[in-house]
Formats: structure tokens, sequence, C-alpha cells
């Protein structure tokens, strides 16, 4: 019998995109950064599903994936780094990776909101780090199946000791839920923000923290 809690160490390609978007379609339904962009329940998986898939071209572009996988191969966990001095992609970019696509799938409305809360967000990210550069972390998730299992600290506790710690840098990251706080806070990162995202009336709940 098949046991699915022995993980493998693993590095995302092409070939895992398809399976890396469902699952992060599925940890970040609730999000409240997603919900934010995408208010109308009904529709959001399939939105936030296409959102994400479009969302990993450009992470395996400019990122550097990191993963495990159950002996089913199944992806257990997940993330990827952007590496200190990665530039912010381009209106070229943005058009390359299938970004402006979205005005015309979900609506000026969606499209807009994604704009405006990523630019507040890397704005704030930027203040905070005060001219450093950061090891950034996105897109880290744990299915859902072994949440609570110790995975997910185990995964980000070797690339921390691996990755981040050699290089002087430090890292950085954005969180909407409060017990992903706690989780990274175990971990060594500091809250250095914590005031909520985008207009008063429709806002949403937001952590900047930085390790190192």
């Amino acid at each position: 019998m098949t046991d699915d809690r022995t993980f493998t160490p693993a590095v995302l390609t092409a070939v895992d995109r398809d399976a890396a978007a469902d699952l992060l379609a599925e940890v970040f339904f609730d999000n409240p950064g997603h919900t934010f962009i995408y208010p109308d329940v009904a529709s959001r998986r399939e939105q936030l599903r296409w959102l994400m898939h479009t969302n990993l071209g450009a992470q395996f572009a400019v990122g550097r994936s990191f993963a495990e996988k159950d002996a089913r191969g199944d992806i257990a966990a997940m993330g990827f780094w952007h590496a200190p001095g990665t530039p912010k992609a381009t209106r070229e970019q943005l058009a390359q990776f299938g970004f402006l696509d979205m005005a015309a799938r979900h609506g000026q409305a969606a499209f807009m909101r994604m704009i405006q809360s990523v630019e507040e967000l890397e704005k704030r990210r930027a203040d905070r780090l005060d001219g450093r550069q950061s090891w950034y972390l996105n897109n880290m998730v744990v299915k859902p199946a072994y949440q609570g299992t110790g995975l997910g600290t185990r995964v980000l506790r070797q690339q921390l000791e691996q990755v981040v710690d050699p290089s002087g840098y430090p890292a950085s990251l954005t969180t909407q839920k409060p017990q992903n706080v706690t989780f990274y806070q175990r971990l060594g990162f500091r809250v250095t923000d914590d005031r909520p995202v985008g207009p008063a009336a429709n806002s949403f709940p937001n952590w900047i923290m930085i390790y190192g």
C-alpha cells in the first residue's frame, strides 16, 4: 500500500503547471486578497484558477521553485523564490505572460482590483525593506490534506537555511491570513506592516513580514 506521506523534494517545471494552478486555486479560494479581486463566489474558482495558471507562467520565468511531492507524485507543498535584484515585470512582460487578457476575461473592475492591490503591496514591501534587496517568497502553499503535519515548517526551514541564510540577504513576504502570520513567526519572520490594503470600505487584511 502506498504511503502518501512519503515526500520527495522536487523542482517544478511547466509539466506541473496545471496541477500547481489547481492547488493554488484550492488553497487561495478564501484568501482575503483573492476574494477582494474576485468577490463572486460562484465564479471565483474558475477565475482564480486562470489567474494562478497565468501567474505560474511568470513564476517559471522569473522565479525559483521548490516543492515536495507525495508518493503518488502529487504536489504536497510548493513555493517560489524571487532572487534579490529580480526586476519588476514590465508591461510588455505582463502582456507576454497573459495578464492583460484578464480584463476581457473577468472584467475591467477585477483587473483593476488586481493591479491596484499588487502595486500597493509591492510599494509597502519595498518601503519596509528600506532600499534593501531581498528574497521574495511567493505562492508558498501546502496541500490541505497535509496542513498541520509539519510539512510546511520543514520545507520552509530548509529553504531558509539553504537559500536565504548563506546569501546574506533578508527574505520578505506578504500574507493575508492571521494563522499564516503565526506560522511564519515561528520560522523567524517578523511583522513590519499590518495595515489593511485597498479602499477603506472594501479593504482586506495584510501583513508584510521580513526574515533576517
